[in-house]
Protein backbone atom coordinates (compact mmCIF):
# COMPACT_ATOMS: atom_id res chain seq x y z
CA UNK A 1 0.00 0.00 0.00
CA UNK A 2 1.70 3.45 -0.85
CA UNK A 3 1.09 5.96 1.73
CA UNK A 4 0.98 9.81 1.18
CA UNK A 5 2.66 11.72 4.33
CA UNK A 6 3.77 15.27 4.41
CA UNK A 7 7.78 15.10 5.23
CA UNK A 8 10.33 12.46 5.09
CA UNK A 9 11.17 8.58 6.14
CA UNK A 10 11.55 8.49 9.99
CA UNK A 11 9.10 11.82 10.83
CA UNK A 12 6.72 11.24 13.24
CA UNK A 13 3.98 11.09 10.04
CA UNK A 14 5.91 8.24 9.20
CA UNK A 15 5.85 6.44 12.51
CA UNK A 16 2.16 7.18 12.99
CA UNK A 17 1.50 5.25 9.32
CA UNK A 18 3.50 2.26 10.58
CA UNK A 19 1.34 1.97 13.59
CA UNK A 20 -1.57 2.53 11.61
CA UNK A 21 -1.00 0.43 8.21
CA UNK A 22 2.18 -1.81 9.10
CA UNK A 23 5.78 -1.81 7.70
CA UNK A 24 4.66 -3.01 4.29
CA UNK A 25 3.50 0.15 3.25
CA UNK A 26 5.61 2.53 0.35
CA UNK A 27 6.05 5.73 1.75
CA UNK A 28 5.39 8.62 -0.52
CA UNK A 29 6.83 11.62 1.18
CA UNK A 30 5.28 15.10 0.24
CA UNK A 31 6.55 18.58 0.68
CA UNK A 32 3.58 19.62 1.73
CA UNK A 33 0.10 18.91 3.15
CA UNK A 34 -1.77 19.49 0.03
CA UNK A 35 0.70 17.85 -2.05
CA UNK A 36 -0.93 14.76 -0.06
CA UNK A 37 -4.34 15.41 0.02
CA UNK A 38 -3.42 15.78 -3.85
CA UNK A 39 -1.35 12.28 -4.03
CA UNK A 40 -4.39 10.31 -2.44
CA UNK A 41 -6.84 12.37 -4.35
CA UNK A 42 -5.77 11.10 -7.92
CA UNK A 43 -4.39 7.53 -6.99
CA UNK A 44 -0.30 8.49 -6.49
CA UNK A 45 -1.01 7.41 -3.11
CA UNK A 46 -3.72 4.66 -1.67
CA UNK A 47 -3.65 6.62 1.72
CA UNK A 48 -2.66 9.43 3.46
CA UNK A 49 -1.58 10.46 7.08
CA UNK A 50 -2.29 13.77 8.40
CA UNK A 51 -2.16 15.09 11.63
CA UNK A 52 -5.40 16.47 12.79
CA UNK A 53 -5.26 17.62 16.23
CA UNK A 54 -1.86 17.93 18.81
CA UNK A 55 -2.12 18.39 22.51
CA UNK A 56 1.11 20.71 22.49
CA UNK A 57 0.62 22.79 19.42
CA UNK A 58 -3.45 22.53 18.73
CA UNK A 59 -5.67 21.77 16.29
CA UNK A 60 -4.09 21.78 12.96
CA UNK A 61 -6.59 24.12 11.12
CA UNK A 62 -5.17 23.64 7.79
CA UNK A 63 -5.84 19.89 7.54
CA UNK A 64 -9.40 20.28 8.33
CA UNK A 65 -9.54 22.99 5.47
CA UNK A 66 -8.59 20.24 3.12
CA UNK A 67 -10.30 17.89 4.52
CA UNK A 68 -13.08 19.80 3.17
CA UNK A 69 -11.98 21.06 -0.17
CA UNK A 70 -11.13 17.59 -1.14
CA UNK A 71 -12.93 14.42 -2.01
CA UNK A 72 -11.54 12.12 1.11
CA UNK A 73 -12.32 10.99 4.08
CA UNK A 74 -11.10 9.89 7.02
CA UNK A 75 -11.31 6.03 7.45
CA UNK A 76 -8.92 5.88 10.42
CA UNK A 77 -7.56 7.33 13.75
CA UNK A 78 -4.22 6.65 15.84
CA UNK A 79 -2.68 8.68 18.61
CA UNK A 80 0.84 8.79 18.48
CA UNK A 81 3.33 10.02 21.95
CA UNK A 82 5.44 12.90 20.26
CA UNK A 83 9.37 12.66 21.73
CA UNK A 84 11.75 15.50 20.61
CA UNK A 85 14.96 15.20 20.75
CA UNK A 86 18.04 18.17 20.28
CA UNK A 87 20.70 17.15 17.78
CA UNK A 88 24.14 18.35 18.49
CA UNK A 89 27.61 17.46 17.50
CA UNK A 90 29.17 15.06 20.20
CA UNK A 91 30.32 16.81 22.99
CA UNK A 92 28.54 20.19 22.74
CA UNK A 93 27.51 21.57 25.92
CA UNK A 94 23.97 22.60 26.05
CA UNK A 95 25.04 26.48 26.59
CA UNK A 96 26.99 26.34 24.12
CA UNK A 97 23.98 25.62 21.36
CA UNK A 98 22.39 29.22 20.50
CA UNK A 99 19.91 28.24 17.70
CA UNK A 100 17.63 25.34 17.25
CA UNK A 101 16.44 24.58 14.02
CA UNK A 102 13.15 22.54 13.45
CA UNK A 103 9.58 22.05 11.84
CA UNK A 104 7.40 24.98 13.32
CA UNK A 105 4.77 22.58 14.53
CA UNK A 106 7.85 20.83 16.35
CA UNK A 107 9.19 23.73 17.89
CA UNK A 108 5.86 24.67 18.99
CA UNK A 109 5.64 21.24 20.43
CA UNK A 110 8.97 22.52 22.76
CA UNK A 111 7.77 25.60 23.83
CA UNK A 112 8.58 24.45 27.53
CA UNK A 113 11.65 23.95 26.99
CA UNK A 114 12.43 27.02 25.14
CA UNK A 115 11.02 29.28 28.31
CA UNK A 116 13.46 26.90 30.60
CA UNK A 117 16.15 27.84 28.17
CA UNK A 118 15.76 31.21 26.90
CA UNK A 119 19.20 31.62 25.97
CA UNK A 120 18.04 29.30 22.75
CA UNK A 121 16.27 31.01 19.49
CA UNK A 122 13.87 29.26 17.78
CA UNK A 123 14.57 28.96 14.18
CA UNK A 124 11.25 27.47 12.15
CA UNK A 125 12.44 25.59 9.33
CA UNK A 126 10.56 23.81 6.96
CA UNK A 127 11.37 21.20 3.73
CA UNK A 128 11.54 22.84 0.47
CA UNK A 129 8.65 22.19 -1.83
CA UNK A 130 11.45 20.68 -4.44
CA UNK A 131 12.77 18.08 -2.14
CA UNK A 132 9.17 16.09 -1.61
CA UNK A 133 7.78 16.45 -5.01
CA UNK A 134 5.68 13.89 -6.48
CA UNK A 135 6.26 12.35 -9.91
Amino acid sequence: MRVAIQGEAGSFSHAAALETLGVALRLVACGTFEELFCAVETAAADRGIVPIENTLAGSVHQNYDLLSEHALHVVAETELRIRHCLIARRDTPLHKIVRVASHPVALAQCRRFFVDHPNLVAVPRTIPREACAIS
